[in-house]
């Protein structure tokens, strides 16, 4: 197996906390993590610990953050041949942990958003044999645009989580053959006016009046909606809907299980397993992430997720 991760990296500042803070409010924290993350290095590490060769394409900072990146893709097995140093300082993100597991993060992006096509196109001899190309927002996505493009040309499946949320060009939607988005992405998705709520199912059935509408906009074969601790839903061209219901675990750290569940579906889908397979074992990545404080550490490799899956939980 082989995928390439349009990557994004920032150094990771997680404060653990009671409760998310309201406007204006000041107080003590109970523990404090500082790792290397960002959703394009979450997934592109999730997959190389599930089994796949991956290639990253980054934009890093020339500061210490950045060397410790490099150092951390040498330690995982990963390259660093499409890594471009291209400001002064890398990306920072800073995030609160509830109790329950529920999150608020703010992200300076700086040079993910400096990588262009120009950097795509000296990456297209690992992309163009590759049998998934993974993109994200956290990334420029002039350089999202051009790997998917490259992709396309070559029957390169493609895979798109537009996070964060923003207008795409046409010619990224033509180019994307899976569209995986969580809750608060598919409200924007459907334009709903309720947020997702019930058991899976019923959030099935809220989706499924919105779907012809969907399919006329966005040109994709497949949409994935992950739902934290309710499980993933699939939805395909054809009228297929498949249900994947979520592991019950006690949730410590949702930071990062979207990034977990991405690694392990898109590693499932080029091993040929069944999509209803695939929602399984993402689920699993995910749940296995949300159980510990942190994502780095937390994210699984194949050995685990095997263990997961066959202890009955």
């Amino acid at each position: 197996m082989k995928i390439v991760v349009l990557g994004s990296f920032v150094q990771a500042c997680c404060w653990k906390v009671a409760r998310l803070p309201a406007a204006g409010e000041t107080f003590t924290a109970s523990a404090l993590s500082i790792e290397a993350g960002g959703k394009g290095l979450n997934v592109a590490i999730g997959a190389r610990r599930l089994g796949a060769q991956v290639d990253v394409i980054l934009g890093i900072g020339e500061d210490d953050a950045g060397d410790q990146l490099l150092r951390l893709l040498h330690q995982e097995g990963m390259g660093a041949d499409h890594v471009w140093r291209l400001a002064p300082q890398s990306g920072y993100g800073a995030g609160f942990i509830a109790d329950d597991g529920q999150n608020a993060i703010a992200v300076y992006p700086g040079p993910n958003l400096l990588l262009t096509a120009e950097h795509i196109a000296h990456a297209e001899f690992a992309i163009a044999p590759a049998d998934l190309v993974y993109g994200q927002l956290e990334t420029s996505v002039a350089a999202v645009d051009a790997a998917f493009r490259i992709a396309r040309r070559a029957g390169v499946r493609t895979v798109l989580n537009p996070s964060p949320w923003q207008t795409l060009p046409h010619t990224l939607l033509e180019n994307t053959d899976t569209l995986i988005v969580n809750e608060v992405e598919a409200q924007h998705l459907f334009a709903l006016g309720q947020s997702l709520s019930g058991s899976l199912a019923e959030c099935a059935s809220t989706l499924r009046p919105s779907l012809d509408s969907f399919w006329s906009q966005w040109p994709v074969p497949l949409l994935v909606v992950t739902l934290g601790n309710l499980g993933s839903l699939a939805f395909d061209r054809q009228g297929g809907m498949y249900q994947a219901p979520a592991f019950p675990i006690d949730a410590v750290d949702s930071v990062g299980a979207g990034d977990a569940f991405a690694s392990g579906f898109c590693v499932e889908l080029c091993r040929g397993a069944s999509l209803a397979h695939a929602l399984r074992v993402g689920n699993a990545c995910g749940a296995l992430v949300t159980s510990r404080l942190g994502v780095l550490d937390a994210l699984p490799h194949q050995t685990a997720v095997e263990v997961f899956l066959n202890s009955g939980v």
